[in-house]
Protein backbone atom coordinates (compact mmCIF):
# COMPACT_ATOMS: atom_id res chain seq x y z
CA UNK A 1 0.00 0.00 0.00
CA UNK A 2 1.30 3.25 -0.77
CA UNK A 3 1.97 5.99 1.27
CA UNK A 4 -0.20 9.38 0.87
CA UNK A 5 3.16 11.23 -0.13
CA UNK A 6 4.05 8.12 -2.89
CA UNK A 7 0.78 8.41 -3.87
CA UNK A 8 0.91 12.22 -4.50
CA UNK A 9 4.15 11.57 -6.07
CA UNK A 10 2.86 8.80 -8.35
CA UNK A 11 0.27 11.20 -9.50
CA UNK A 12 2.40 14.11 -10.15
CA UNK A 13 5.22 12.02 -12.02
CA UNK A 14 2.03 10.86 -14.60
CA UNK A 15 0.97 14.55 -14.43
CA UNK A 16 4.37 15.66 -15.79
CA UNK A 17 4.42 12.61 -18.61
CA UNK A 18 0.78 13.38 -19.82
CA UNK A 19 2.05 17.13 -20.20
CA UNK A 20 4.90 16.41 -22.17
CA UNK A 21 2.75 13.54 -24.36
CA UNK A 22 0.31 16.07 -24.65
CA UNK A 23 3.00 18.67 -26.64
CA UNK A 24 4.81 15.73 -28.43
CA UNK A 25 1.10 15.62 -30.19
CA UNK A 26 0.65 19.18 -30.93
CA UNK A 27 2.81 18.12 -34.11
CA UNK A 28 -0.30 15.92 -35.42
CA UNK A 29 -2.97 18.19 -34.15
CA UNK A 30 -3.33 17.09 -30.16
CA UNK A 31 -5.54 14.21 -29.02
CA UNK A 32 -8.22 15.69 -31.87
CA UNK A 33 -5.37 15.18 -34.52
CA UNK A 34 -4.73 12.16 -33.45
CA UNK A 35 -8.18 10.83 -33.48
CA UNK A 36 -8.38 12.65 -37.19
CA UNK A 37 -5.74 10.79 -38.65
CA UNK A 38 -6.85 7.13 -37.50
CA UNK A 39 -10.07 8.01 -38.96
CA UNK A 40 -8.32 8.84 -42.06
CA UNK A 41 -6.38 6.00 -42.19
CA UNK A 42 -9.14 3.58 -41.48
CA UNK A 43 -11.42 5.66 -44.20
CA UNK A 44 -7.88 5.04 -46.89
CA UNK A 45 -8.13 1.52 -46.16
CA UNK A 46 -12.17 1.42 -46.33
CA UNK A 47 -10.97 2.64 -50.10
CA UNK A 48 -8.22 -0.32 -50.35
CA UNK A 49 -5.53 2.39 -50.78
CA UNK A 50 -3.32 0.64 -48.58
CA UNK A 51 -0.49 2.66 -49.06
CA UNK A 52 -2.29 6.22 -48.78
CA UNK A 53 -3.47 4.13 -45.43
CA UNK A 54 0.41 3.66 -43.93
CA UNK A 55 1.55 6.76 -44.96
CA UNK A 56 -1.20 9.20 -43.27
CA UNK A 57 -0.50 7.11 -40.01
CA UNK A 58 3.57 6.87 -40.34
CA UNK A 59 4.18 10.43 -39.32
CA UNK A 60 2.13 9.38 -36.01
CA UNK A 61 4.20 6.62 -35.12
CA UNK A 62 7.23 9.24 -35.68
CA UNK A 63 5.93 11.18 -33.31
CA UNK A 64 5.37 8.58 -30.53
CA UNK A 65 9.43 7.32 -30.84
CA UNK A 66 10.88 8.65 -27.35
CA UNK A 67 7.54 8.86 -25.91
CA UNK A 68 7.59 9.38 -22.05
CA UNK A 69 5.22 6.53 -20.46
CA UNK A 70 8.02 3.40 -20.20
CA UNK A 71 7.16 0.77 -17.81
CA UNK A 72 9.00 -0.37 -15.21
CA UNK A 73 9.19 -3.21 -12.03
CA UNK A 74 6.60 -1.04 -10.01
CA UNK A 75 4.76 1.37 -12.37
CA UNK A 76 2.89 -0.15 -15.49
CA UNK A 77 0.85 2.13 -18.16
CA UNK A 78 -1.37 0.83 -20.37
CA UNK A 79 -4.35 2.30 -22.80
CA UNK A 80 -7.61 0.84 -22.76
CA UNK A 81 -10.38 2.46 -23.14
CA UNK A 82 -13.28 0.02 -23.74
CA UNK A 83 -15.43 -0.37 -20.24
CA UNK A 84 -15.36 -4.33 -20.56
CA UNK A 85 -11.74 -4.37 -21.32
CA UNK A 86 -10.33 -2.64 -18.54
CA UNK A 87 -12.56 -4.78 -16.11
CA UNK A 88 -10.69 -7.66 -18.17
CA UNK A 89 -7.10 -6.11 -17.45
CA UNK A 90 -7.89 -5.88 -13.89
CA UNK A 91 -9.53 -9.66 -13.63
CA UNK A 92 -6.34 -11.23 -15.80
CA UNK A 93 -3.14 -9.02 -16.22
CA UNK A 94 -2.99 -7.01 -13.09
CA UNK A 95 -0.92 -9.49 -11.31
CA UNK A 96 -0.07 -7.49 -8.22
CA UNK A 97 -1.53 -5.06 -5.92
CA UNK A 98 2.06 -3.90 -5.65
CA UNK A 99 1.79 -2.87 -9.34
CA UNK A 100 1.06 1.03 -10.09
CA UNK A 101 -0.88 1.03 -13.36
CA UNK A 102 -1.78 4.02 -14.82
CA UNK A 103 -4.42 3.91 -18.05
CA UNK A 104 -2.95 6.99 -20.64
CA UNK A 105 -5.93 6.26 -22.85
CA UNK A 106 -7.10 9.45 -22.67
CA UNK A 107 -4.15 11.05 -23.09
CA UNK A 108 -3.02 9.11 -26.32
CA UNK A 109 -4.88 5.64 -27.60
CA UNK A 110 -1.64 3.59 -28.31
CA UNK A 111 -3.73 0.81 -28.63
CA UNK A 112 -5.50 1.92 -31.56
CA UNK A 113 -2.76 3.65 -32.79
CA UNK A 114 -0.49 0.56 -32.81
CA UNK A 115 -3.40 -1.92 -34.29
CA UNK A 116 -4.01 0.66 -36.77
CA UNK A 117 -0.50 0.78 -37.92
CA UNK A 118 -0.30 -2.75 -37.99
CA UNK A 119 -3.38 -3.14 -40.00
CA UNK A 120 -1.66 -0.74 -42.39
CA UNK A 121 1.57 -2.87 -42.53
CA UNK A 122 -0.50 -6.10 -42.78
CA UNK A 123 -2.09 -4.67 -46.31
CA UNK A 124 0.97 -3.87 -47.47
CA UNK A 125 2.54 -6.95 -47.05
CA UNK A 126 5.49 -5.80 -43.96
CA UNK A 127 4.57 -8.69 -42.23
CA UNK A 128 7.95 -8.24 -40.15
CA UNK A 129 7.24 -4.64 -39.25
CA UNK A 130 3.37 -5.31 -38.74
CA UNK A 131 4.22 -7.95 -36.39
CA UNK A 132 6.32 -5.62 -34.30
CA UNK A 133 3.60 -3.21 -34.57
CA UNK A 134 0.58 -5.81 -32.90
CA UNK A 135 3.00 -6.83 -30.20
CA UNK A 136 3.10 -3.36 -29.22
CA UNK A 137 -0.59 -2.77 -29.15
CA UNK A 138 -0.94 -5.56 -27.18
CA UNK A 139 1.16 -4.56 -24.59
CA UNK A 140 -0.53 -1.11 -24.08
CA UNK A 141 -3.70 -3.44 -24.34
CA UNK A 142 -3.33 -7.04 -23.03
CA UNK A 143 -6.85 -7.32 -22.58
CA UNK A 144 -7.87 -6.73 -26.08
CA UNK A 145 -9.14 -9.76 -27.82
CA UNK A 146 -9.13 -8.11 -31.44
CA UNK A 147 -5.46 -6.87 -30.87
CA UNK A 148 -3.94 -10.42 -29.86
CA UNK A 149 -6.11 -12.04 -32.72
CA UNK A 150 -4.73 -9.66 -34.70
CA UNK A 151 -0.92 -10.50 -33.74
CA UNK A 152 -2.16 -14.47 -33.52
CA UNK A 153 -2.66 -13.92 -37.59
CA UNK A 154 0.70 -11.88 -38.20
CA UNK A 155 2.33 -15.30 -36.21
CA UNK A 156 0.99 -17.47 -38.65
CA UNK A 157 1.60 -15.49 -41.92
CA UNK A 158 5.27 -15.63 -40.75
CA UNK A 159 5.25 -19.03 -39.67
CA UNK A 160 5.36 -19.39 -36.08
CA UNK A 161 2.09 -21.50 -35.65
CA UNK A 162 2.80 -22.50 -32.13
CA UNK A 163 2.89 -18.99 -30.65
CA UNK A 164 -0.76 -18.19 -33.35
CA UNK A 165 -1.88 -21.19 -31.06
CA UNK A 166 -1.30 -19.73 -28.10
CA UNK A 167 -1.54 -16.14 -28.66
CA UNK A 168 -5.37 -16.82 -30.57
CA UNK A 169 -6.05 -18.99 -27.19
CA UNK A 170 -5.00 -15.96 -25.24
CA UNK A 171 -7.88 -13.66 -27.17
CA UNK A 172 -10.03 -16.13 -26.68
CA UNK A 173 -9.71 -15.50 -22.83
CA UNK A 174 -10.82 -12.19 -23.45
CA UNK A 175 -13.06 -11.90 -26.20
CA UNK A 176 -16.62 -11.36 -25.44
CA UNK A 177 -18.12 -10.18 -28.77
CA UNK A 178 -19.53 -12.86 -31.50
CA UNK A 179 -16.92 -11.11 -34.34
CA UNK A 180 -13.70 -11.86 -32.04
CA UNK A 181 -14.84 -15.29 -31.73
CA UNK A 182 -15.53 -16.30 -35.46
CA UNK A 183 -11.34 -14.37 -35.55
CA UNK A 184 -10.40 -16.46 -33.28
CA UNK A 185 -11.48 -19.77 -34.58
CA UNK A 186 -10.60 -18.89 -38.10
CA UNK A 187 -6.97 -18.58 -36.71
CA UNK A 188 -7.41 -22.19 -35.16
CA UNK A 189 -8.44 -23.37 -38.13
CA UNK A 190 -5.58 -22.40 -39.76
CA UNK A 191 -3.30 -23.89 -37.50
CA UNK A 192 -5.04 -26.86 -37.69
CA UNK A 193 -4.77 -27.15 -41.39
CA UNK A 194 -1.04 -26.36 -41.28
CA UNK A 195 -0.95 -29.35 -38.52
CA UNK A 196 -2.91 -31.64 -41.06
CA UNK A 197 -5.86 -32.20 -38.15
CA UNK A 198 -8.37 -31.68 -40.57
CA UNK A 199 -10.80 -33.21 -38.22
CA UNK A 200 -10.07 -30.47 -35.67
CA UNK A 201 -9.71 -28.01 -38.53
CA UNK A 202 -13.45 -29.07 -39.29
CA UNK A 203 -14.62 -28.33 -35.62
CA UNK A 204 -12.86 -25.02 -35.95
CA UNK A 205 -14.78 -24.25 -38.91
CA UNK A 206 -18.19 -25.27 -37.34
CA UNK A 207 -17.86 -23.15 -34.43
CA UNK A 208 -16.94 -20.41 -36.78
CA UNK A 209 -20.07 -20.71 -38.09
CA UNK A 210 -21.96 -20.99 -34.73
CA UNK A 211 -20.87 -17.23 -34.50
CA UNK A 212 -21.63 -15.77 -37.89
CA UNK A 213 -24.79 -14.79 -38.58
CA UNK A 214 -24.86 -14.09 -42.61
CA UNK A 215 -26.01 -16.20 -44.70
CA UNK A 216 -22.88 -15.60 -47.20
CA UNK A 217 -20.58 -16.48 -44.54
CA UNK A 218 -22.00 -19.67 -43.15
CA UNK A 219 -22.19 -21.13 -47.07
CA UNK A 220 -18.70 -20.00 -47.54
CA UNK A 221 -17.98 -21.44 -43.83
CA UNK A 222 -19.75 -24.77 -44.52
CA UNK A 223 -17.81 -25.42 -47.97
CA UNK A 224 -15.00 -25.21 -46.53
CA UNK A 225 -15.73 -27.90 -44.16
CA UNK A 226 -16.89 -30.22 -46.60
CA UNK A 227 -13.32 -29.39 -49.27
CA UNK A 228 -11.70 -30.36 -45.38
CA UNK A 229 -13.82 -33.46 -44.89
CA UNK A 230 -12.88 -35.00 -48.52
CA UNK A 231 -9.33 -34.53 -47.20
CA UNK A 232 -10.04 -36.18 -43.64
CA UNK A 233 -12.38 -39.23 -44.70
CA UNK A 234 -15.06 -36.98 -42.28
CA UNK A 235 -18.50 -38.26 -42.53
CA UNK A 236 -20.12 -35.14 -40.94
CA UNK A 237 -23.31 -37.35 -40.21
CA UNK A 238 -21.06 -39.68 -37.88
CA UNK A 239 -19.89 -37.70 -36.03
CA UNK A 240 -20.67 -35.57 -33.28
CA UNK A 241 -20.11 -32.58 -31.71
CA UNK A 242 -18.94 -33.81 -28.09
CA UNK A 243 -16.24 -36.34 -29.65
CA UNK A 244 -14.55 -33.00 -31.84
CA UNK A 245 -14.98 -30.74 -28.92
CA UNK A 246 -12.82 -33.16 -27.01
CA UNK A 247 -10.14 -33.24 -29.31
CA UNK A 248 -10.25 -29.59 -29.56
CA UNK A 249 -9.77 -29.42 -25.53
CA UNK A 250 -6.49 -31.21 -25.51
CA UNK A 251 -4.59 -28.71 -27.21
CA UNK A 252 -6.45 -25.71 -24.84
CA UNK A 253 -9.15 -24.69 -26.47
CA UNK A 254 -12.21 -23.39 -25.20
CA UNK A 255 -15.27 -24.42 -27.09
CA UNK A 256 -16.90 -20.91 -26.97
CA UNK A 257 -16.92 -17.72 -24.59
CA UNK A 258 -14.70 -17.70 -21.84
CA UNK A 259 -17.10 -19.40 -18.85
CA UNK A 260 -16.07 -16.52 -16.48
CA UNK A 261 -17.75 -13.58 -18.85
CA UNK A 262 -21.34 -13.66 -17.82
CA UNK A 263 -20.17 -13.64 -14.44
CA UNK A 264 -18.29 -10.96 -14.59
CA UNK A 265 -20.72 -8.59 -16.39
CA UNK A 266 -23.29 -9.63 -14.29
CA UNK A 267 -21.31 -8.60 -11.32
CA UNK A 268 -20.28 -5.14 -13.21
CA UNK A 269 -24.00 -4.75 -13.96
CA UNK A 270 -24.66 -4.90 -10.20
CA UNK A 271 -22.26 -3.15 -8.52
CA UNK A 272 -23.35 0.06 -11.48
CA UNK A 273 -26.74 -1.15 -11.18
CA UNK A 274 -26.73 -0.67 -7.00
CA UNK A 275 -24.66 3.12 -7.31
CA UNK A 276 -27.50 4.19 -9.34
CA UNK A 277 -24.98 4.51 -12.53
CA UNK A 278 -27.93 3.76 -14.94
CA UNK A 279 -25.94 4.03 -18.40
CA UNK A 280 -22.75 2.12 -17.18
CA UNK A 281 -25.55 -0.92 -15.66
CA UNK A 282 -26.76 -0.79 -19.10
CA UNK A 283 -23.83 -0.89 -20.57
CA UNK A 284 -23.23 -4.17 -18.78
CA UNK A 285 -26.82 -5.87 -19.02
CA UNK A 286 -26.01 -5.80 -22.86
CA UNK A 287 -23.10 -7.69 -22.90
CA UNK A 288 -24.60 -10.05 -20.65
CA UNK A 289 -27.22 -10.42 -22.50
CA UNK A 290 -26.06 -10.92 -26.06
CA UNK A 291 -23.24 -13.66 -23.84
CA UNK A 292 -26.73 -15.48 -23.12
CA UNK A 293 -27.96 -15.50 -26.30
CA UNK A 294 -24.64 -16.25 -27.90
CA UNK A 295 -24.41 -19.30 -25.65
CA UNK A 296 -28.04 -20.67 -26.51
CA UNK A 297 -27.21 -20.75 -29.97
CA UNK A 298 -23.72 -22.42 -30.16
CA UNK A 299 -25.78 -25.24 -28.56
CA UNK A 300 -28.93 -25.09 -30.90
CA UNK A 301 -27.41 -26.60 -34.02
CA UNK A 302 -25.16 -29.84 -34.51
CA UNK A 303 -22.59 -30.29 -37.53
CA UNK A 304 -25.32 -32.08 -39.27
CA UNK A 305 -27.95 -29.60 -39.01
CA UNK A 306 -25.83 -26.44 -40.04
CA UNK A 307 -24.28 -28.55 -43.72
CA UNK A 308 -28.29 -29.69 -44.44
CA UNK A 309 -29.50 -26.03 -43.24
CA UNK A 310 -27.15 -24.77 -45.78
CA UNK A 311 -28.20 -26.72 -48.70
CA UNK A 312 -31.47 -25.40 -47.74
CA UNK A 313 -30.61 -21.98 -48.41
CA UNK A 314 -28.26 -22.52 -51.55
CA UNK A 315 -31.33 -24.42 -53.40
Amino acid sequence: MLSAKSTKNVENLFKIRSAIMSKKLEDVGGLSGVKEILSLSLEARGHYDYEKSLKIIEPLIEVLKDQPFVSSETDTYISISDRMEKILYHQYCQTSSNQRVKNISSVCPMDWIYRQHALALLDMEDYDNALKAAAEAVKWNPASAVCREMLALLYGIVGRWEDTLKETISAMKFAYLSNDLVRCFRSLRDYFVYKDLLKEAIYCSFMRSRYSSSNDVLSDIVNDMMVLAKGANFDYKGISDYAMMESCKKFGITPGFNPEMITIAKRCYEEAFLAGKSEKANYFAKIMSDLKTEQEKRNSVSIRQLVERSRNIVS
